[in-house]
């Protein structure tokens, strides 16, 4: 699934946040993984 821009992840062990600031470009069927400290982060709701 795309990201589009401004979707926020956060990290629930540190707390890094992390923030798309362009949409990403990919196709249907592309895989994205948000990883800090060894676990997929969490999308933060807007």
């Amino acid at each position: 699934m795309a990201r589009s821009e401004g979707e926020r992840f956060a990290c629930e062990k540190c707390g890094s946040e992390l923030q798309y600031t362009k949409p990403c470009t990919c196709t249907d069927g592309g895989r994205h993984e948000e990883v800090c400290c060894g676990q997929q982060m969490k999308k933060v709701a807007q």
